[in-house]
């Protein structure tokens, strides 16, 4: 019985997993790969520019930080991308980021995908995706 429940739960999350990415309409609704760099490139210029956060970047690798951003998007979208860069726990440790900062990225990234004309919808659905991965991030309140 307990291998039949497996096999089953197995099945169901191999499928649910296969239809995340199987339709890449929001993906594609940032312009593919090209939409996703453009997407990218204004916001970490608005990051690199908002007294609000732009310190905690003073050391950062950004040619690196923009394709694992790229990268991570993509896959988050249902793009044919696989983000290779660390998880958020390791890649955030250390820096004591609170609420507030993790809202101005979020503020900064709404700001690029509205010049790129990105429906609010599909923002929405890249916003959602990223903000499951708050207590990640944050250390401190």
């Amino acid at each position: 019985m307990k291998l039949k429940t497996a096999a089953l739960a197995a099945t169901i999350v191999l499928g649910w997993s296969a239809n995340l990415y199987a339709d890449d309409s929001v993906y594609q609704a940032f312009g593919g790969q090209t939409g996703m760099v453009k997407v990218v490139d204004i916001f970490i210029d608005n990051v690199l520019a908002d007294p609000r956060i732009k310190d905690q970047f003073t050391h950062a690798d950004i040619p690196h930080l923009k394709e694992k951003l790229v990268e991570q998007f993509c896959a988050l979208t249902g793009g044919p991308c696989t983000y290779t860069g660390k998880d958020m726990t390791t890649a955030h440790k250390g820096f004591g980021l609170h609420d507030a900062q993790f809202n101005a990225l979020a503020e900064d990234l709404q700001y690029a995908m509205d010049r790129q004309g990105i429906p609010f919808r599909t923002q929405n659905h890249l916003v959602s995706q990223l903000a499951s991965m708050e207590k990640q991030i944050v250390e401190a309140k």
